[in-house]
């Protein structure tokens, strides 16, 4: 996925979740982390060194999953976190989708 396509997968996900707030995205080399958000800088960070390995599928939800973190305005994974992310995707769906990320964050370390 191209920068354009993580721009319009990001618009499209923040139309869904009725987010009007500029929010920015930015590919960074990370370790251990395939995504994360800074709340403060509204900016979602994606592993530059991931992505490359990752489907559509899995950048989407890594997305949507950063989404729902800024709409909620905390970095929990609690109940209430799980409860609106549950509402956009399916707990089995999440399951694999998180499980095929985390194999090639695993592969992507050991290739390092």
């Amino acid at each position: 996925m191209n920068s354009k396509q993580l721009r319009e997968t990001l618009n499209k996900l923040k139309e869904r979740l009725n987010i009007t707030e500029r929010i920015r995205i930015e590919l960074k080399p990370m370790k251990t982390r395939a995504a994360s958000i800074s709340l403060k800088k509204s900016t979602i960070r994606i592993n530059k060194n991931l992505i490359a390995f990752l489907d559509n599928e899995c950048i989407e939800y890594l997305i949507l999953h950063e989404l729902i973190h800024y709409k909620l305005k905390t970095t929990y994974h609690d109940n209430t976190f799980y409860e609106e992310l549950n509402r956009w995707i399916n707990p089995a769906k999440i399951k694999e989708l998180e499980r095929k990320i985390l194999t090639s964050l695993l592969k992507l370390n050991h290739i390092l």
